[in-house]
């Protein structure tokens, strides 16, 4: 059975087992709806639950969702990209103007929430399930670290970007008042439950699964997502000793564009990704229209951001050891080139056969190969949350934080021999190191995947970087207010003593 493809059939899930104790005209329940009492009743459903748990990383069907969430939330905000205004939302959040009825940040919200109940409803009902083999009982066990992982995943992109005054929910919704009405989640409590659950689950979750199973989560994942919380929180020497589990366990890719293209999924460098099968037999949409929205027009896309004028600089710089620009660049931006190459421009063509010289366009997550899908739009690669390439970044910026700064230089090197560009050398200083990995080494590497503005906000230099680069709008960030969004507007209707983030208005 491939796994992903049960996540469309099981969306509804999520609502029809938040079942009430006392449901409509005093009916036990309702016999053609779900419920945990008809739902949990063998192997089968365990796999059916987690994989609709799963199914929340991507946000559904709805349109443009997973650009949204990956690409809007995680890069519209930081010096990488120029947006097109056309989303309000979308350019209100670019431009440091967004309050808290903003549509998109609503929608990741309640998406996340939905995440964190349905894997409640996997923590509390997989070990009800009847059975008590030895064999039954491990992958049990599996199954609930799996859901523990995805919770405590969707509580850190809420700490992320809402902070810590939030509600905090550890069991199923059962539509009580105390469910309706939460306590705002009190200082440290947010972050004991994403610490304590991501050193938890690496007890129980496996280090690999079969083929077929490829790209569920293994105990590297979490041990690279605490890493990442770590960092994010400045308490590197933790950070360093979780990463270190991954080192000598992943290995780099040859071909950089390998971690892009959706040919070479789930792949030896691959920690963590959001799984997309391109499948739509039986109504499924089991695929991304990332590539439409980044596309120049005449490839048939929305162009809705470009590469900024400073990461083209920057990616221009990264020449290979013999003067060339490296695959870093070609495989991040399209631009006036000889070699640049994309699935739209036919042999014997260039570039400036569609667009104008001075154009840029993101190249990476707008591939396609027919292989994949019928149509361009319908994009089947998968989105990487966690490489390797950046396991060896962070790592390398936990040994230089403690003085080691030899052996974190090493850890670059790494990552730029893939790239064929000059080694560093090993006599860089302590300041040296970091700065290079902060104006240089992460943005030429990790350009467009989600870590620049998490990036910034932990290094502390959000205004500098977002002024020195030319950021549009930079003069409306505000430090005091715009390192996390506002809680949803909705959210005080309920619960109007609730306290908002600085500065926002409830």
């Amino acid at each position: 059975m491939k796994w992903n493809k049960i996540i469309i059939s099981l969306w509804l899930i999520g609502a029809s087992l938040s079942a009430c104790s006392d449901s409509f005209l005093d009916e036990d329940h309702n016999p053609n709806s779900l419920s945990p009492q008809t739902f949990w009743k063998d192997q089968s459903d365990i796999l059916k639950g987690l994989t609709g748990t799963y199914g929340y990383l991507r946000s559904f069907a709805g349109w443009a969702a997973s650009y949204e969430r990956y690409f809007v939330i995680d890069n519209y905000r930081s010096d990488e990209m120029v947006f097109r205004p056309d989303v309000s939302e979308w350019d209100n959040i670019a431009s440091f103007v967004n309050e808290s009825t903003n549509a998109t940040t609503v929608t990741e919200w309640t998406y996340l929430y939905k995440g964190i109940n349905q894997a409640n409803q996997c923590i509390d009902n997989i070990p009800l399930v009847p059975g008590d083999s030895q064999e039954l009982d491990q992958i049990k066990r599996s199954a609930v670290a799996e859901a523990r992982f995805l919770r405590a995943y969707f509580y850190y992109r809420l700490y992320l970007n809402y902070g810590e005054k939030i509600p905090i929910y550890t069991k199923e919704l059962e539509q009580t008042d105390e469910e309706f009405y939460p306590d705002q989640a009190q200082p440290g409590e947010l972050v004991k439950l994403i610490e304590s659950e991501l050193l938890a689950v690496q007890e129980d979750l496996p280090e690999d699964y079969p083929a077929e199973f490829k790209g569920r989560a293994t105990k590297y994942a979490a041990a690279a997502i605490l890493g990442r919380f770590y960092m994010f929180r400045h308490e590197m020497s933790k950070a360093e000793a979780q990463l270190s589990k991954l080192i000598g366990h992943f290995e780099l890719v040859d071909n950089y564009e390998d971690n892009f293209d959706g040919l070479h999924k789930n792949n030896a460098e691959s920690v963590f990704e959001i799984q997309y099968s391109g499948d739509r037999s039986g109504g499924r949409r089991a695929y991304n229209n990332i590539a439409e929205h980044l596309l120049s027009s005449n490839a048939g896309g929305y162009e809705e951001s470009y590469p900024s004028s400073w990461l083209f600089n920057v990616l221009k710089n990264d020449k290979t050891v013999d003067g060339k620009y490296s695959q870093r660049l070609y495989g991040t931006i399209l631009f006036d080139d000889p070699l640049t190459t994309a699935w739209y421009i036919k042999e014997g063509e260039h570039f400036s056969d569609y667009d104008s010289p001075d154009k840029i366009y993101w190249k990476k997550f707008s591939s396609w190969d027919p292989s994949l899908s019928s149509e361009y739009w319908i994009s089947a690669f998968n989105i990487p949350i966690v490489r390797y390439a950046d396991v060896l970044l962070l790592y390398a910026e936990c040994l230089n934080d403690r003085g080691n700064s030899a052996e974190a230089v090493q850890y670059i090197n790494q990552v730029r021999r893939r790239a064929n560009v000059p080694e560093l050398s090993e006599t860089m200083s302590k300041d040296e190191v970091l700065k290079h990995l902060q104006d240089v080494e992460r943005p030429c590497e990790l350009a467009f995947e989600g870590c620049r503005w998490y990036d910034l906000l932990r290094w502390g230099i959000v205004k500098q970087a977002l002024t020195d680069h030319g950021k549009r709008f930079a003069e409306n960030f505000i430090e005091t207010k715009h390192t996390l969004f506002p809680i949803p507007h909705d959210e005080f209707l309920m619960n109007p003593d609730w306290e908002q983030n600085p500065n926002f208005s409830k």
